[in-house]
């Protein structure tokens, strides 16, 4: 990774090389992560599919979600677009399970579960096609249950197990979905400014350790009687090259 980094003119000494390294490294382990939990829920849409004999939906639609991902990754590498999708690819998989369970009230809770697990990314923007997801969603199959319900049709929709969710239960419902997801994006970047500083940090630690491999050199010289002119100080604050200085025209003098 880092032979690509630098192939591609990135110095990882900057501050801005060191932080598209964390990133970097960051982006790699979700996806490895993210990956596996997509290839779980699959397997999982196929366990749920063993209830209701819904196996054409754990198939078709698992697999297509599957395939949509890959394909994104695939197509467009070395960007965040995979990312997005997952999301997206998460909310579906929720309303998959819903479906399948007849409407099974613990079945929303796997929006939830996917919130949480994208703020691996350390990306706030990556909820957004999950929130998109889950509030279409809702309003879309909510609908459709109570226009079911009202009409007395005999086609079933699967929202909840209740014969419909009323308006009020329904916003309290997105409603704290949503504030779910803006409490994990808070979270996602809590964390995106954490690795900044740290990676902040880091070009200061290689900057004193740079200034002070110096330092030492030059006093190795001056100690050693060897000709030398005047240390070049590239920083404020750099009182030990300031005192070899002074050192090195105190010795001149003489």
């Amino acid at each position: 990774m880092r032979e690509g980094m630098q192939e591609q003119g990135i110095d990882l000494r900057t501050e801005e090389g060191i932080y598209n390294r964390f990133v970097q490294e960051i982006r790699d382990r979700g996806d490895v992560l993210i990956e596996r939990l997509l290839v779980g829920y699959f397997v999982f849409g196929l366990f749920l599919s063993m209830f209701y004999d819904t196996w054409f939906l754990g198939l078709s639609v698992g697999g297509l979600l599957l395939v949509l991902y890959f394909l994104a990754k695939k197509m467009f590498p070395n960007t965040s677009l995979n990312q997005y999708v997952a999301s997206g690819v998460f909310g579906v998989f929720m309303g998959q399970y819903i479906y399948q369970m007849h409407g099974l009230f613990e079945m929303h809770f796997f929006a939830f579960i996917s919130a949480t697990i994208l703020i691996t990314y350390q990306n706030w923007k990556i909820q957004i096609p999950l929130a998109i997801v889950i509030v279409l969603h809702h309003a879309v199959f909510g609908y459709l249950q109570y226009l079911s319900f009202s009409t007395g049709s005999e086609s079933s929709v699967y929202f909840t197990q209740l014969d419909y969710m009323d308006m009020q239960t329904f916003m309290f419902h997105c409603g704290l979905a949503v504030l779910i997801l803006l409490i994990c994006a808070k979270w996602a970047m809590d964390l995106q400014k954490r690795t900044l500083n740290t990676s902040r940090n880091m070009v200061e630690i290689e900057r004193m350790s740079d200034v002070m491999t110096r330092n030492l050199e030059f006093a190795s010289m001056l100690a050693s009687g060897e000709e030398v002119e005047k240390l070049e100080l590239h920083a404020q604050d750099d009182y030990m090259g300031m005192t070899l200085n002074q050192i090195h025209t105190r010795l001149s003098e003489k």
